[in-house]
């Protein structure tokens, strides 16, 4: 049985019981190099996700056939996760996935808002103008953000297209002790640093958000 975990958005106080006892029971460990220093633990074989997925397929077939092997996947496997690339190559009986807390949950918690009337994208390793049409067209829009098409890049966009009307929330490092929250207007955000690999939640000025606690 291949076990495809979440653990979560990154601090080890967010692992879920069963996760860690998944973890635990698991002989090969196969995640990308920051899961596998901060889970894996001692005396476990390990493979290292990188840009090697034919790779990870065949590593996983090989050591599947005799030995307990599971996938560490951040946040939850599903949620734009490696869950989907997995499926292509194994079926639904080889596996059990075991859910995590995704950055997209903890960003809504952080701000006090809910989530499931929320239109939840990505624009990591993707195009911008869908999500361009996602802003336009909804009243809650969140996504996931990487180091090409930073919060900073896809304020610019929005700006570019016209719209308006929108302030953001960029949400970093959740669960880290460097964790950073903020809300920026359009204007401000294209002028920032950029903040890659962020949660940005796009809600219209009227939505009400919380916030964290200064």
């Amino acid at each position: 049985m291949l076990t495809v975990v979440g653990v979560g958005p990154g601090s080890e106080s967010y692992l879920t019981p069963l996760a860690r006892q998944a973890i635990d029971e698991a002989e090969v460990i196969v995640a990308g190099e920051r899961l596998l220093e901060a889970f894996a633990g001692e005396g476990k074989s390990t493979f290292v996700i990188k840009n090697n997925l034919e790779d990870v397929v065949n590593f996983i077939k090989k050591n599947l056939k005799e030995k307990k092997v599971a996938v560490l996947a951040s946040g939850d496997p599903g949620m734009y996760g490696i869950l989907n690339f997995l499926l292509r190559h194994f079926s639904p009986e080889q596996m059990e996935v075991i859910p995590g807390i995704s950055s997209v949950q903890l960003a809504c918690a952080r701000l006090r808002i809910s989530w499931h009337d929320a239109v939840i994208t990505s624009v990591h390793g993707r195009e911008i103008k869908g999500l361009v049409d996602l802003v336009r067209n909804h009243d809650k829009v969140i996504t996931l953000t990487d180091y090409r098409l930073t919060p900073a890049v896809v304020a610019q966009e929005l700006i570019a297209a016209g719209v308006v009307g929108k302030k953001v929330w960029v949400c970093q490092n959740l669960s880290y002790s460097n964790e950073f929250v903020r809300e920026f207007s359009l204007e401000s955000l294209a002028k920032s640093p950029g903040y890659p690999g962020s949660v940005m939640v796009i809600v219209n000025y009227e939505h009400k958000v919380g916030g964290p606690d200064e």
